[in-house]
Order: structure tokens, then sequence, then C-alpha cells
């Protein structure tokens, strides 16, 4: 039974998860004037397609309770894949020039190695026993860059004055739609970070169970269904929102 509860959680998460990303790019020409959000919406759907094929992969292989290992570095590669493009899509809608050249550069080399020393150490060509605290460092970087900001740009976007060159999109509900989206995205990354850091750490508590597992994938549907809610809503005020943020970023070049 317990196992049955989680091949449906992984079923359902997978699904649900793959359902999201779909909407994301189908509904993306509508927004093809709006570069940086639609380039988020579209690293979000990767996101979501990513971690979807994830939890398929340990539904058809079973390899929780068949090879825990494996597993493992199953789930992290996707949490490290996810966290690069969560951060890429969001920390761009809040800093249009964020995502430079350099930037991808440096963010795919360290997932890259990351992603080698996980499956060498699962194959046993590697030594490294901490492998997973590459996921963790590079993780918990970009939140911080995530919420540094986040910090900052939500602070001078309620600052940001009423002139004659803005008065026709930065009206008073402009400001409370675009803050309001601002703070969305603040508890979507509570979310995911809390959903990452505590799904690595089940893993390494309970590799060969599966009831932790079921939960865990039941929480983060409801992880990334917020995530997917936030990011839809941003359309109503992207005029208002892709300009202030374009205001601020250049304030602070």
């Amino acid at each position: 039974m317990e196992q049955q509860l989680y091949d449906i959680a992984l079923i359902l998460g997978a699904v649900v998860n793959m359902a999201m990303a779909l909407v994301l790019v189908h509904n993306n020409y509508a927004y093809r004037y709006y570069d940086v959000y639609r380039h988020s919406r579209s690293f979000t759907a990767l996101t979501f397609f990513v971690f979807g094929i994830g939890f398929l992969m340990h539904y058809f292989f079973h390899w929780r309770t068949e090879w825990p290992v494996a597993a493992s570095a199953l789930t992290v590669s996707y949490f490290h894949i996810g966290a690069v493009f969560f951060g890429w899509g969001h920390i761009s809608l809040l800093n249009p020039f964020y995502l430079t050249r350099q930037v991808i550069i440096r963010d795919l080399s360290i997932l890259f190695t990351g992603l080698v020393i996980y499956w060498a150490s699962v194959l046993r060509f590697s030594v490294f026993t901490y492998q997973f605290l590459i996921f963790f460092t590079h993780a918990s970087y970009v939140a911080f860059v995530l919420y540094r900001t986040l910090y900052r740009v939500s602070r001078q976007t309620a600052a940001l004055p009423i002139n004659e060159s803005n008065a026709r999109w930065w009206t008073d509900e402009a400001r409370t739609s675009v803050i309001s989206f601002q703070h969305s995205i603040s508890i979507s990354c509570h979310l995911i970070v809390l959903f990452g850091i505590g799904s690595v750490i089940v893993t390494a508590c309970y590799p060969n169970d599966t009831w932790p597992y079921t939960i865990l994938l039941l929480l983060g549907i409801g992880v990334f269904c917020y995530i997917f809610y936030a990011l839809t809503e941003y359309g109503a005020s992207i005029e208002a929102g892709t300009n202030a943020t374009e205001d601020v970023s250049e304030m602070n070049k």
C-alpha cells in the first residue's frame, strides 16, 4: 500500500507539473512583446518539465527501493537543474539585466560539474564524499541573489514616484499590483527553498523509505501550483511591472 501511494503521488506530480509547463508555453505568444516575462515563463516551464521527468523516472525505475543511491542522485540532479532555471527566470523578472552570458556560463559550469560528480559517485568513479554540497552551495547562492535583488527592487519600487513620464502606466493600482507580485515572488522563493532543502535532507536521512517522499511529493505539488499561480497573475500587470523594473534597474546601473 505504501508503495502504491508513492507511485500515485509520482504520477500525479508528473502530470500536474507537465500540464502547467504546457500552459505556460502555450500562452507565451500573448506576451511576445515582453521578452523578460516570456523568458521567465519558459524557464519556469522547463523547471516544471524537468521535475515531471524526474518523477516519471522514479516511477519507472523504482530506484528508491531498488537502488537508493541512484534515486538520491536523481533527486538532487533535477533539484539542481530546477534551481538554475528558477533563478534565471525569477531574478530576471526583478532585474532585466541579470541574465548575462557570464551568469549563464557560470551556472551551467557548476551545474554540469555537479551532475557529473553526482552520477560518478553512484557508479563509484568518485571518492568525493560530500558531493551534494555542490547543490547546497550553488542553490544557496542563487537564493541569496534572489532575496537580495527582491529586497532592493521591492524597496525601490514602493518608492518610485509618479511623474509626467510614467503617469500613464504607474498608477496607484499598478503600484499595488506590482508590489503584490513581488510579495508573491518572496513567498515562492520561501517555498521552493524550504521544499528543495527539505527534500534533499529527507533524501539523505531516509534513502530506503518511500512514505516521506509521498508526503514531499504532495507538498511539492502545492508549491509548484503556487509558483504557477503567482507567475501567471503577473500577466495582468505586465506593462506596469515591466516598466517599473526597467526603471528601477536603470537606477541601479
